[in-house]
């Protein structure tokens, strides 16, 4: 295990991408559907629990960057080393994510078949080394499709029908 602590450099890097997401999370809580129509009062909002979810996230991003100058992040700037190869299941994560949002849901998609589609995707590529090693890929694809019809039917449910939810 490493128990080398970050750089306060790296803690002001981070603390300053969690500030920008935290940002968008509360921006895109306040712009959600409120439900007026539907008689709902503030507190059963659909954004609430993420806006206070984001406001807290900027808290504590704030928190990690005071921390980060007051250890001098400024005086000792060095990018920290990242060994791509140690990290492709993030940058899958993320290129597989932005392609799903991108490309499946914003151009008009149904929601529950992007979904099926990102989540079976999701499935396979990250049991693909195993169910490679054990000679199982037929088999790794038709279980990843049906979990993926399964959760997006289940999320498309919750989200639509339980929650009043309009998603994509």
């Amino acid at each position: 295990m490493d128990d080398e602590k970050p750089s306060p450099f790296a803690d002001l890097l981070t603390g300053a991408a969690w500030l920008a997401v935290s940002v968008a999370i509360a921006i895109g809580a306040w712009n959600m559907d409120r439900l007026e129509r539907l008689a709902s009062t503030w507190h059963t909002a659909p954004g609430l629990v993420p806006g206070m979810l984001g406001v807290a996230l900027i808290f504590m991003s704030g928190i990690l960057i005071t921390r980060a100058l007051r250890g001098g992040a400024l005086q000792q700037i060095e990018l920290p080393r990242i060994v791509f190869a140690d990290h492709w299941r993030l940058i899958v994560s993320l290129s597989i994510g932005l392609f799903y949002a991108i490309f499946l849901v914003a151009r008009g998609l149904p929601f529950w078949v992007a979904s099926a589609i990102y989540i079976s995707v999701m499935v396979f590529v990250f049991q693909f080394p195993e169910r490679r090693e054990a000679g199982q890929l037929v088999r790794g694809a038709v279980i990843a499709v049906i979990y993926g019809i399964i959760m997006s039917l289940a999320i498309h449910y919750l989200f639509q029908d339980l929650f009043l939810v309009r998603l994509p």
